[in-house]
């Protein structure tokens, strides 16, 4: 098989990256734009917690202009790193539009991982290793289509800057003149984004400092120091964080939350869409790849991103579900392993040592283009369905007067794991109508946006918006709940609900598929 650009992933002796140079930009953007289909071919992006970032970016380009939102919300600009997302629509809704600029922006997260992941490849090892390719469709990840937006972008920023870091190497003063922006970017665009690529930027300078020591004499404390020296550009985001004044108590990591079974299911389901089973073959999949390509001989290690790796792996296993008030934490962390463990080894381009079987490279090959194939047409027909899902249920909300007091209350599952991705979703009822969004989160480390409904309290915030048909633990079922909300709150939207439910008090004013919206009835009011 020797098909242009993919045949440059079958040439075991070229000797570097610059003997097909052209073979592999196609390469990387023939993959990155076929990465980009599942989201862009959705009618609404239908990732979970999206809607309520919407809701914020709503608030955050009003800037108090509107009355009715004024009255529930304010948004102050500050600096804290958790902003990648939310500078990108400051600079693109006002030319195209909030919903549009929003669709653009995270449906272009999965290409520009896509184009990291081959990138970092190419700079680790001199070419793109063939078993890179089962790295990709970690691009849609969990964490992606949880809406972690974010966090999401950081990360497909940060495989870039590890590429370029990697790159860079032998021009060290350079490398420290262009990581000082570069790593306040990723600092300002989402924390972990920034820690991720700080630990793997540690990693690698701890190695090539290592390597240089033993023929220099520096020794251990002499090469902690240099790796500290080289890292340290990379320090000018959290310095300029701590400095910012604090206002309010910060919350604090949830050490309880930390269970050793629930890390090998997020490893499991780094890639978990709509058919689990299917989701957590690719797993294996990808599991499977990293033993061969560490235990077959030709393959090669970059040691400084395979200690990363690990690194972040023990990391992984000791770290709180919950940081700073942020759950899943640890979650986001799984596909970001998985990635950097298959990126970290390749086939040997140097020439220097044994080549792999070109069967087995091709048959690598064979597999990963399949295997991404798979995966790419079950995440588009999944976020299709999804966003036709998504867009049928806020037909709802057109019923509703503008700028009304709402509360929405989404039926969760009490066990289980549900791949319905609605949570979120009554954030498009602010951005549509001006309506009150509920399920807005107001974190002193993570968000810029307040909330001062108190005549909804304490039906003013997430999670005020989860609840269950049946008791479930302390939760109570959703009459109870329903029972409790102020009488403020003039309309009710049920999401996951029978439409033929009729509540106490309410009327029903529009019916969906599996939504109902109410209004309280005139018996019922102050």
């Amino acid at each position: 098989m020797r098909v242009w650009p993919f045949s440059v992933l079958l040439d075991a002796r070229a000797a570097t990256a610059r003997d097909k140079p052209l073979g592999e930009l196609a390469l990387i953007l023939i993959l990155s734009a076929l990465a980009a289909l599942p989201a862009y071919l959705a009618p609404v992006l239908p990732l979970t917690d999206l809607g309520g970032h919407v809701a914020r970016y709503a608030v955050q380009l009003d800037a108090g202009r509107s009355e009715v939102l004024r009255n529930w919300y304010t948004f102050e600009w500050g600096l804290l790193p958790n902003l990648g997302v939310d500078l990108l629509v400051q600079l693109l809704a006002p030319v195209m539009g909030l919903e549009p600029a929003v669709h653009l922006i995270v449906g272009s997260i999965p290409p520009l991982m896509v184009s990291g992941m081959l990138l970092l490849s190419r700079s680790a090892h001199g070419r793109i290793g063939v078993n890179a390719l089962f790295a990709l469709p970690l691009a849609i990840s969990l964490p992606y289509l949880y809406g972690f937006a974010n966090f999401t972008l950081s990360i497909a920023l940060a495989f870039h800057a590890m590429a370029l870091w990697i790159a860079l190497e032998r021009r060290p003063v350079l490398r420290t003149a262009v990581f000082v922006p570069i790593g306040f970017l990723l600092w300002l665009c989402h924390l972990v984004g920034w820690a991720v690529f700080s630990l793997v930027a540690g990693m690698t300078a701890l190695v090539a400092n290592w390597r240089a020591g033993s023929g220099g004499g520096k020794g251990a404390v002499g090469t902690v120091i240099a790796t500290g020296l080289m890292t340290a550009p990379l320090l000018l985001g959290p310095i300029i964080g701590a400095l910012q004044p604090k206002e309010g108590a910060e919350a604090v990591a949830l050490l309880a939350n930390n269970d050793a079974p629930r890390k090998i299911v997020w490893l499991i389901m780094a890639m978990a869409d709509r058919w689990l089973v299917w989701d957590a073959a690719g797993a294996a999949v990808i599991a499977f790849v990293i033993y061969i390509s560490l235990r077959t001989r030709g393959f090669v290690v970059h040691r400084g991103l395979m200690l990363a790796a690990l690194a972040l792996l023990g990391l992984f296993l000791l770290m709180p579900d919950t940081i700073m008030g942020s759950r899943f934490a640890d979650m986001r962390l799984g596909p970001v392993i998985l990635a950097l463990f298959v990126l970290a080894s390749a086939p040997d381009s140097t020439g220097k040592g044994p080549l792999v079987d070109p069967r087995l490279t091709r048959w690598l090959l064979i597999g990963g283009l399949l295997f991404g194939a798979a995966r790419l047409a079950t995440n588009t027909v999944s976020m299709a369905l999804s966003g036709r899902q998504f867009a049928e249920t806020l037909t709802a909300i057109e019923a509703a007067p503008r700028g009304v007091n709402l509360v929405s209350l989404y039926v969760d599952e009490c066990k289980g794991w549900s791949t319905d991705r609605r949570r979120h979703i009554m954030g498009y009822g602010l951005v549509r109508r001006h309506l009150f969004d509920n399920g807005q989160w107001q974190l002193p480390s993570g968000q810029l946006i307040s909330i001062h409904n108190r005549r909804l309290a304490p039906f003013d915030r997430d999670p005020s918006t989860i609840t269950f048909l049946e008791p479930c633990g302390e939760s109570p079922a959703l009459p109870e709940v329903v029972a409790a909300i102020p009488k403020a709150a003039r309309f009710l939207w049920v999401i996951r609900i029978d439409p033929k439910t009729r509540l106490p008090g309410w009327q029903v004013l529009r019916k969906t598929q599996d939504s109902v919206l109410y209004r309280r009835l005139p018996t019922q009011l102050d």
